[in-house]
């Protein structure tokens, strides 16, 4: 069955590439990937990319053209394929797409080493080899807009949030706000753990000061049973993720790493990598690691054991020393870096002894990173209420920012 599925997926890849080779072909009248110099000439006499393609030189650019590969098109997933063509390829003012994948991968790492004044062009190089095999997976917005004259920041739609000090939280939690995100003070699960009393301030418009404040005492397990009872709810512990949540992310696809180059040449590169999209953008990004369920299987280990935790930990260590000492010696300031966002991928609902491997997880990660990560906890028949209190009160005490309940 996973034979068959893997096929399908690989047809439906080839018939997405043919669709795009054709137009391509269709549009330039020359065979796709060839002519790179002819290309970024067009990008600037429309006017889609940046003043700052005139730093490098016509040598330069061909030069760089013949670095592309355009077989590690077919490293990309149907999802990432789809993308490419909605989002990231440049179109004309026609909407018609006048690039291709590789190539918008060589722009990107020429506008982010375009201040690069020592072995430029290797630099450049060196950036597009991690993007294109897949090592480093960049924010949307930078593979949408990085290097073009015009860029729109991608806007989430505010969440609904609250604090779990107001009084309306009962009302708020029975509500059909599909995510429903919730401030939880360190004091309050204290008095969990205390089975002690929580106040609830009405918080309404018509205040005028904190001191008129109608308080409202409650059980703080009485309220902690409804936060677990409601639907759509996303706990946050600490408020500095927010703080930071301007950040853009990138990823170390850690599988594809492991398997197949050096772990350390390529922090050393996206150390460089990000420090020129800084540079450019003016937008702080930070470090995350994916793929640590392959990575785990592909070491032949438990998923669910403590092994996994040990390997996390273990990597998770080397990977922040390489990207310590690839910023020490290049005189760059490491970006902030964040641990992952953990949930059960699995088919089937998660035990109580999976979701706490996926907290333990979590914690032996974050230990070596800035900021800490999120969980996603289920709620199904195989975790009683108490026992899901229990998993919420290991992932708060363990400095998990951010939980989710579904």
């Amino acid at each position: 069955m996973r034979n068959l599925q893997q096929t399908d997926e690989r047809t439906h890849q080839h018939a997405l590439l043919h669709v795009l080779y054709n137009q391509a072909e269709q549009l330039r009248g020359k065979p796709i990937y060839q002519g790179f110099h002819q290309l970024v000439r067009k990008l600037m006499q429309d006017g889609l990319y940046g003043q700052w393609i005139h730093s490098y030189s016509a040598n330069e650019i061909k030069w760089l053209g013949l670095q592309i590969k355009a077989e590690r098109d077919q490293l990309l997933s149907i999802e990432q394929l789809q993308q490419y063509m909605s989002e990231f390829i440049t179109s004309d003012y026609s909407d018609q797409r006048i690039g291709l994948p590789q190539e918008r991968l060589m722009l990107i790492a020429m506008a982010a080493m375009q201040n690069e004044g020592i072995a430029r062009l290797k630099k450049v190089h060196d950036a597009y080899w991690i993007l294109s095999q897949g090592y480093i997976t960049l924010p949307d917005d930078v593979m949408t807009f990085f290097g073009k004259t015009f860029h729109q920041r991608h806007t989430k739609v505010p969440p609904h949030t609250m604090h779990l000090t107001d009084s309306r939280i009962p009302a708020f939690l029975s509500s059909k706000v599909k995510e429903k995100h919730i401030f939880v003070p360190d004091q309050f699960m204290e008095q969990v753990k205390a089975c002690g009393s929580w106040l609830l301030f009405d918080r309404s418009p018509h205040q005028v000061s904190t001191h008129s404040l109608v308080k409202k005492k409650v059980s703080a397990i009485g309220l902690m049973k409804q936060l677990l009872a409601s639907e759509g709810v996303v706990l946050h512990f600490s408020q500095v993720v927010h703080a930071r949540s301007d950040a853009l992310d990138s990823h170390i696809q850690l599988d594809r790493v492991v398997q197949r180059t050096d772990l350390a040449s390529v922090c050393t590169i996206l150390i460089r990598l990000l420090s020129g999209i800084e540079d450019v953008w003016n937008y702080s990004c930070r470090i995350k690691v994916a793929g640590w369920e392959a990575t785990i299987a592909h070491q032949r280990i438990g998923l669910h054991s403590e092994a996994a935790v040990d390997y996390i930990e273990k990597a998770s260590n080397e990977i922040n020393s390489h990207l310590e000492t690839a910023a020490f010696q290049s005189g760059i300031k490491i970006p902030l870096r964040k641990a992952s966002d953990v949930m059960n991928r699995s088919a089937y609902p998660a035990t109580k002894h999976q979701q706490f491997s996926m907290i333990d997880r979590v914690m032996a990660e974050q230990r070596y990173t800035d900021l800490g990560g999120s969980v996603t906890l289920e709620k199904s028949l195989l975790i009683e209420t108490a026992e899901l209190s229990q998993l919420l009160m290991k992932a708060w005490s363990c400095g998990v920012l951010e939980v989710q309940l579904v």
